[in-house]
């Protein structure tokens, strides 16, 4: 489909609504920029969760963010009427364990991301390094000397760290040089972080861009667009007809991708890190959506 061919919602037919209604079972919604912003809740959106609930509509979270706790995000979701259970939502730092868990992961983690992340991965039964964290000496030989420490890493972790550092990418480097068989996992692969309008920010995706082409791995990316991750939800949420679920993202290369490597109907909200002439300048198919909004509001008034 031609960005210039997506349908807005609120101009399908009486007939086009109710046959693009029936066509969904369940709803996959991202987080950040669909629900709420980093900062502050989108408008209308509980009472289209609740007209979507009272259709008798599955309704289901992922994001990339795996900056928050589960009890972070279970009060947010308090907010918009919604009790959450753990299972209802997908996060990158339960993704990683996820995937841990199915290869029978067994050693150290080097571990780069926030210690909201790193406690996840703990509780799971993890042993973890990290750091370093202070400032460092500024010479070859005191880097040296921190970084190559020759622990016995089997797996490096990255995602969103706010305190990440050179010595830290360099001590990751040296893991996965120094043993053919470490493996680099990301969490989020985000190249980008929308924290509101106007204001982006440099995402983990390019840290992990700078490991990758260090060390010639390729990661194993549990955050979205992922494959791996792609093929965990669809196991995780036990979906046979991906067809039949909609996913709802405000991000091309990450939520639309995503979606389409899953198989689900597409839906791009315009109100987190996409704008109108964002949407219409898209020309990957995969990227595209099947469908867009204003914000999550439009959905809602499907049902009235």
């Amino acid at each position: 489909m031609s960005s210039k061919q997506i349908r807005h919602l609120g101009n399908l037919s009486p007939q086009e609504r109710e046959s693009f209604v029936q066509s969904f079972d369940c709803v996959i919604f991202d987080c950040d920029g669909v629900l709420w912003t980093v900062f502050e809740p989108i408008p209308g959106v509980a009472e289209a969760l609740a007209a979507l609930r009272a259709q008798g509509k599955t309704l289901r979270y992922i994001t990339n963010n795996g900056v928050r706790s589960f009890e972070h995000y279970a009060a947010q979701f308090r907010t918009l009427g919604v009790n959450l259970e753990a299972s209802d939502i997908i996060h990158p730092a339960l993704s990683v364990v996820r995937h841990l868990q199915s290869i029978n992961f067994q050693g150290l983690i080097y571990c780069i991301a926030t210690e909201t992340f790193k406690t996840v991965l703990r509780e799971a039964g993890y042993e973890l390094l990290d750091g370093p964290n202070d400032p460092l000496e500024e010479s070859f030989k005191k880097i040296v000397a921190t970084i190559n420490d020759h622990a016995p890493v089997r797996a490096v972790v990255l995602d969103t760290d706010f305190n990440i550092n050179y010595p830290k990418l360099l001590r990751a480097e040296l893991y996965l040089k120094n043993d053919p068989d470490c493996l680099l996992i990301a969490g989020a692969t985000d190249k980008l972080l929308h924290a509101k309008r106007g204001f982006i920010l440099i995402g983990p995706g390019l840290f992990l861009n700078v490991l990758e082409q260090g060390t010639g791995r390729q990661a194993v990316a549990l955050g979205k667009p992922g494959t791996t991750l792609a093929a965990q939800v669809l196991d995780h949420y036990a979906i046979e007809d991906p067809r039949r679920v909609l996913f709802v993202g405000d991000m091309p290369e990450q939520d639309m991708l995503f979606a389409t490597r899953c198989g689900f109907q597409k839906l791009l909200v315009l109100s987190g890190g996409t704008n109108l002439d964002d949407m219409l300048k898209l020309t990957d198919p995969e990227c595209t959506p099947d469908y867009y909004a204003d914000s999550l509001a439009d959905l809602g008034k499907l049902f009235e």
